[in-house]
């Protein structure tokens, strides 16, 4: 590993910070959007079936890194206050598909209109091009976080 700089660590750190404070801000700003009864692994699942439109319970387990069984609790909870709704795959009948449900659909909607709201109070005020060097350092960062963990053997589903 490469020895890195104090100069280096303190910038990062400030960074770092400065992020974390934003996150702290923005949450308590739109606190009304965020849904309080849902649990980190609740939305983690959430976000999974919304990026991929559905999954297989097995899909889901291997992505978030946890036995099916696991999932399929996670997944009973959720189901029950409307979130996702199960479906046998008429391809094979013993995979069971998860889908958004109608509260899922109205968490993302509401997730949207959160983005757009920051990006036109804040995001707005900066210059185009900052943006989009802004956006493409953390591409770039993303990129070898992934290539490190990846090769470390602990990269999980992006």
């Amino acid at each position: 590993m490469k020895k890195v700089s104090p100069d280096l660590i303190r910038v990062v750190k400030d960074m770092n910070e400065a992020d974390y404070a934003i996150n702290i801000m923005l949450v308590q700003a739109y606190e009304s959007l965020f849904n309080s009864d849902i649990t980190a692994k609740q939305t983690i699942l959430l976000e999974f079936v919304h990026k991929h439109g559905q999954l297989t319970v097995s899909e889901l387990a291997e992505r978030m890194k946890v036995t099916s069984s696991a999932v399929s609790q996670i997944i009973s909870k959720l189901e029950r206050a409307k979130y996702v709704r199960r479906e046998i795959n008429p391809l094979n009948r013993r995979e069971i598909l998860v889908r958004l449900d109608e509260r899922g659909i109205e968490h993302f909607a509401k997730e949207e209109q959160m983005e757009l709201s920051i990006i036109e109070r804040f995001y707005s005020q900066l210059d185009y091009e900052e943006v989009v060097t802004m956006k493409n350092i953390v591409l770039k960062l993303k990129a070898i976080v992934e290539k490190e963990l990846d090769e470390a053997g602990t990269l999980r589903d992006k």
